[in-house]
């Protein structure tokens, strides 16, 4: 071999163990960042009994807060480890790629493969950032990164009627422990037996049959869900058939001990526990995707990111999310174009959607219309705002993304041309890409300004009524939503009132209420100028009736029951609590599922 030629391939072997070194290197160091993130979020999550069993409940939010922080911080502690071991090789594509191949043979057989791919998807773009990224050099769309149901055999416990539904109702209480002791236990068990055989009697059959001859079995999670003030049993009746029917049972933690609070039964009702508007569950497993898996049989309409979001998984939510969206963009027909989604265009962000989609996709615009002056990053921050906050189940959950592609051709040139005008620094298109640098993706919902239009009498007093809870509920929580205009809320599938625009929303301890000043001069009321002084962060709850001057009907619904809204001492009281550490008793379920409220009529034929 010439000399030349056999010095290249020196070199090149060369090169080739250091890429070999330094690719090692990189995958067991974002291993090592997986496997500490994962350990800080549970330790975290661990702590969630014994806050509930202590009422420790600002605690709660501040736990909350704080584990939402962890993966983000492993993240970068990560990437900045990776920059000092890659040095020159940090931007080689190659290097990456064969770092990407090393790492999943070392989460191959990883109870939580998914979420440790996610991570490794996490840092790859941390340090890439804005630079064009294939997805060669991710876990995302293949096949094999998918992963498949497995059994949750282990993450279970049954318990046979063969003694009677009583005494298995009866049994699965007492095998759940705590330090502290229920109220009137015996009173509370026998109110929810009576309640779950009512409610397989009326919505599964063969459930209620098998109940009545002590056939079947009661399964439940070995974990607890904990949220705010109550903490959630979950499972199901199941007939040996295999017909079920799940149940989430509610019990909280009163200043006499523990009580059981209410019973959610069959999927839809367990759907509302789970819903987009709720801040996250603490679950102390080490098996999340498995119980993810658990959850889908439970609720099978739910998706899997979803799933993943309501137990605080919210980043590997995010890539489930994104699977859901290209296989659904895949599989709607190719004149599914994207639209601005309904109702009035926001000054702020640009908002579009699909007429099939379950989803919108919000993005900030350039340039605000008039009268608003925030900025882009203010307006950011009020999203992440939001995302720490407790949402009380009226605030819609968001999933932020940056550099999201789309299909070109679903975009009509219309369409196209006004999201350059308002957008366009937002957006880039690559061959048949349409590239969005950010976007923000929430759960579309009929805008409050769009449905009063469209219902009777009794839905609008129905909903009315909702949309002035909803306010007060953010209130408790310390949120103030700014602008509350009907078209800033959107009702649900189960006419629940949501606040989704949150450019200006803030702490509700940071605003000052304030009665208008009266004047002694009545055209200085008449003046489109102000008479007196005004500060920034003034609040004049008298005049949040503007909010309904184009529907008297619906402003009468509304000043039925909530005419207090319109007073500084509501807001200056709810200050008050909220200064003093008490915090509003919210539920995700309807009052008259609770057991205080619901009057059981036992039928035994």
């Amino acid at each position: 071999m010439p000399k030349e030629a056999l010095q290249n391939s020196v070199a090149s072997h060369k090169n080739n163990a250091i890429e070999q070194v330094v690719a090692t290197k990189l995958a067991r160091a974002v291993f090592a960042g997986f496997k500490a993130m994962f350990a800080e979020f549970l330790n975290i999550t661990l702590s969630a009994q014994s806050r509930f069993e202590q009422r420790q409940w600002l605690d709660v939010q501040s736990a909350m807060r704080e584990r939402l922080k962890v993966y983000e911080r492993q993240v970068k502690n990560v990437s900045d480890a990776v920059r000092i071991i890659a040095y020159q090789e940090l931007n080689d594509p190659r290097l990456w790629q064969q770092a990407k191949h090393i790492y999943g043979q070392m989460v191959q057989n990883h109870e939580n493969q998914p979420i440790a791919h996610t991570f490794f998807n996490s840092t790859f773009g941390s340090i890439w950032d804005d630079k064009k990224i294939r997805t060669v050099h991710l876990f995302v769309l293949k096949a094999k990164y998918r992963a498949q149901p497995r059994p949750f055999d282990n993450l279970v416990s049954r318990i046979s009627l063969q003694n009677g539904f009583a005494s298995a109702v009866s049994e699965l209480i007492h095998r759940q422990a705590f330090r502290v002791k229920f109220t009137d236990l015996t009173s509370d068990i026998n109110t929810l037996q009576a309640t779950l055989t009512l409610g397989a009697k009326q919505q599964c059959s063969q459930v209620y049959e098998l109940m009545n001859l002590n056939d079947g079995y009661i399964e439940y999670a070995n974990s607890l869900f904990f949220r705010n003030k109550a903490c959630y049993l979950i499972g199901r009746c199941i007939a040996k058939n295999g017909d079920n029917m799940p149940f989430a049972i509610a019990i909280l933690h009163t200043q006499s001990g523990l009580k059981l609070d209410a019973v959610m039964m069959g999927a839809d009702q367990l759907s509302l526990l789970f819903g987009f508007a709720r801040t996250y569950f603490m679950v102390d497993t080490d098996q999340p995707a498995r119980y993810v898996d658990y959850l889908s049989v439970l609720m099978p309409h739910k998706q899997r990111f979803e799933l993943f979001n309501a137990i605080g998984f919210i980043k590997h939510a995010k890539t489930e999310f994104y699977r859901y969206k290209v296989d659904t963009t895949n599989n709607s027909p190719i004149d599914d174009k994207y639209i601005i989604a309904p109702g009035t265009p926001g000054m702020v962000m640009l908002v579009f959607t699909t007429a099939g989609s379950d989803y919108v996709y919000k993005v900030i615009k350039d340039k605000f219309s008039a009268p608003k002056t925030s900025t882009k990053a203010q307006v950011m921050a009020k999203y992440d705002f939001v995302k720490q906050a407790d949402r009380v189940g009226r605030l819609v959950d968001t999933h932020e993304f940056r550099y999201l592609a789309f299909d070109l051709n679903r975009f009509s040139d219309e369409l196209l041309k006004q999201m350059r005008a308002s957008i366009g620094n937002s957006m880039a298109i690559s061959n048949k890409a349409l590239v969005l640098k950010h976007v923000y993706v929430e759960r579309k919902m009929t805008p409050l300004n769009l449905y009063i239009n469209q219902c009777d009498n009794k839905q609008l007093s129905n909903v009315m009524h909702d949309y002035g809870k909803a306010i007060k509920e953010l209130a408790g929580a310390n949120i103030f939503p700014g602008d509350m205009l009907m078209k800033n809320f959107g009702v649900t599938r189960w006419s629940r009132v949501v606040f989704y625009d949150y450019d200006e929303i803030c702490p509700l301890t940071d605003c000052n209420f304030r009665d208008l000043p009266s004047s002694e001069n009545s055209f200085d009321e008449l003046s489109s100028e102000s008479y007196f002084d005004v500060a920034e962060n003034d609040v004049f709850p008298s005049q949040f009736k503007v909010f309904f001057s184009a529907d008297q009907q619906a402003f009468s619904h509304f000043c039925k029951l909530h005419q207090d809204l319109f007073s500084p001492d509501f807001w200056l009281q709810c200050q008050a609590d909220i200064n003093a550490g008490q915090l509003a008793d919210v539920y995700p379920y309807k009052q008259s599922w609770r057991f205080q409220a619901r009057v059981i009529t036992h039928n035994s034929g």
